[in-house]
């Protein structure tokens, strides 16, 4: 990768650091790194692997990981003696295959294809760490999918894209998944309304959508009879909606467009009548950066961020979240294609974090040192308003204090661009002749300080 990267934080009265020699992570180290390159690369991307996912069980814990091959299960519990204890071919194999996807319910494993005459495999893994068993290995259900998730509190299975368009199934029998619902047979709105869903998130029957180029928030109770609760059809920085995650606490949902340059943008989830981008955030580490997948633990915002590998955000506040840390697992230089950090689960009772890379395979990581940052309380005495937009910028003193505002416009390279002062009221800052790119605001009454990243994105 490019041995660059600017890193934008905001601590205390706010900080606007440029590190144009910085190493490739921060507060986060690597504990154990897994590869085999007599895995064969694909042909579209030059990707050995795809997606990761854990599993604990007995006070050991597993990394799943994806290949052209099928999918490799290690032991981790012990980082420094990993090992892989077993291997469950794909029933589609080779250099066509970029995608698998993964999902755990009680002790079962369920995989997915969407390349070839792919199927659905459910692996038994209470037998590890001595084995894993197939138990069903079919595609009478579906042949193959772009993603799947899991309703665990519901006890069911939800498949995005590939053969089978959004479909839900049944996990009662969890060996044996039956269809409750095709949503384009059985709801005649589903095609005009949502369409094509690439991936979602689900808890408790509500289920997040990314349908491509739009938000769509459901109630599936009734599987067959879904119920619309919200949608996000336009956004400032609008791309490929490509995936999400909501926070533990149901209040923030951090939605990844797969688009070079897009920022990872948080969304307010308490009125799912009026949803709309209140943040974002991006590695800045170059202007074709993509992100990949986003996962929370409690305030906590993990990212696979291709390129740039795994990054981590605190959203305590979530109009001004801090960056923890980064690792850069990848070795490819940034470029408008999609290679690198394909992956991340954070979950594993340790704390530790797995993170898989297309080319470079599995990562263990320690990101103890990064989630013991203390974030400083920036005390607001400005609100700057939008984060992201294409148009003007609202500063708003949010006290009396001091009679005149110095304001500066500093540009991703810590470039001062725009400079003014006047009487300490509210004011608009016109970013449109400005290039898209990350921006920061810096207002100063002589009494307090206070800065605000901002996104100016055309798209």
């Amino acid at each position: 990768m490019l041995n660059w990267r600017i890193i934008l934080c905001i601590i205390g009265l706010g900080t606007f650091v440029v590190d144009s020699l910085a190493q490739d992570s921060l507060n986060v180290r690597r504990l154990f790194h897994w590869d085999d390159p007599s895995i064969p690369a694909t042909s579209a991307y030059s990707n050995q692997y795809n997606e990761v996912w854990g599993y604990a069980a007995q006070g050991r814990e597993y990394a799943i990981i994806g290949s052209t091959l099928g999918t490799h299960i290690l032991d981790v519990t012990d980082p420094e003696t990993s090992t892989v204890v077993d291997f469950v071919a794909g029933r589609f194999q080779g250099t066509d295959v970029v995608h698998r996807d993964y999902k755990t319910y009680a002790h079962h494993l369920y995989a997915v294809c969407d390349e070839g005459q792919s199927s659905l495999q459910v692996m038994d893994l209470s037998y590890l760490p001595d084995s894993v068993h197939v138990v069903y290995d079919s595609n009478e259900l579906l042949r193959r999918a772009h993603n799947i998730q899991i309703d665990t509190v519901a006890g069911r299975m939800y498949t995005c894209g590939g053969s089978t368009p959004f479909a839900i199934y049944s996990l009662e029998n969890p060996a044996v998944p039956t269809l409750l619902s095709d949503t384009e047979a059985d709801v005649p709105w589903w095609s005009s309304t949502v369409g094509y869903v690439h991936d979602c998130f689900v808890r408790d029957n509500i289920v997040w959508c990314n349908d491509q180029d739009a938000m769509h928030v459901l109630d599936f109770t009734q599987a067959d009879a879904p119920v619309l609760l919200g949608a996000m059809t336009s956004y400032p920085g609008q791309g490929y909606n490509h995936s999400g995650w909501l926070n533990e606490a149901g209040t923030l949902y951090a939605m990844a467009d797969e688009t070079h340059g897009s920022p990872l943008k948080f969304i307010d989830a308490t009125d799912l009548g009026d949803l709309e981008v209140g943040s974002s955030v991006t590695s800045g580490v170059h202007p074709t950066s993509i992100i990949h997948n986003p996962f929370f633990t409690g305030d906590n915002v993990h990212v696979a961020y291709y390129y740039d590998g795994y990054w981590l955000w605190n959203t305590s506040d979530p109009q001004q979240p801090v960056l923890l840390g980064y690792y850069d697992t990848s070795t490819e230089p940034n470029a408008d294609n999609y290679r690198g950090a394909w992956g991340v689960y954070p979950y594993l009772p340790s704390g530790r974090v797995l993170v898989s890379d297309m080319q470079t395979g599995l990562w263990v990581l320690d990101i103890d040192q990064a989630t013991s940052v203390i974030i400083a309380e920036q005390t607001p005495s400005y609100r700057i308003s939008p984060t992201l937009t294409n148009g003007p910028v609202r500063v708003t003193p949010i006290s009396e204090r001091g009679t005149t505002m110095h304001l500066e416009v500093l540009d991703a390279s810590g470039k001062r661009i725009r400079a003014s002062s006047q009487p300490n009221a509210s004011m608009d800052i016109d970013l449109g002749p400005l290039s898209d790119g990350l921006y920061l605001i810096v207002v100063d009454n002589g009494i307090s300080r206070y800065s605000q990243r901002i996104i100016k994105s055309s798209r």
